[in-house]
């Protein structure tokens, strides 16, 4: 039997990856936890943020979307017909709605995911700015990246005679 899937959130989705994924984890001194099937999924998804343009995230999206099975149907609700997802093994389905977020997401806004920009994170990000520039993943990051390169500017005026 079937068993329906709904899209995953992004915020969701973002905040598995950060706090489940082994990259993530390992740079911020955490365990990714106990539930191998969550830190799998999470190592799964990194490389999509991390992929370095649209065709690349679109092709890792689309193998997920089809390790899985999902395919869409028509279900009856409350005698009106509606889309909905499903897949085969009810052990994919978490797997499946994180690939649906992200194919719905990417299709519309292709380069606004990413990897944080400051060397000592890997947390990942959904660029909702609405001048879609976002490289960091929190103000923290930004913050500690900005004053990295502030010391190296005014280390070079230093060194120059």
């Amino acid at each position: 039997m079937a068993a329906g899937v709904v899209m995953m959130p992004l915020a969701e989705l973002v905040e598995l990856v950060n706090e489940r994924g082994t990259l993530p984890c390992r740079l911020d001194g955490r365990s990714p936890g106990d539930d191998a099937g969550l830190t799998a999924l999470a190592d799964d998804l990194h490389p999509i943020f991390a992929a370095p343009d649209a065709r690349t995230r679109a092709a890792l999206v689309t193998t997920m979307l089809q390790l899985t099975g999902v395919r869409p149907e028509l279900a009856e609700r409350d005698g009106e017909l509606a889309e909905a997802w499903v897949v085969d093994d009810p052990a994919v389905r978490r797997r499946a709605a994180a690939a649906l977020a992200l194919r719905h997401h990417l299709a519309a806004h292709p380069d606004r995911i990413g990897v944080c920009d400051d060397h000592q994170c890997a947390d990942v990000y959904v660029d909702n700015s609405p001048a879609g520039r976002r490289r960091f993943c929190c103000l923290t990051c930004q913050n500690r990246a900005r004053a990295a390169a502030f010391r190296r500017r005014h280390a070079k005026q230093r060194e120059t005679p």
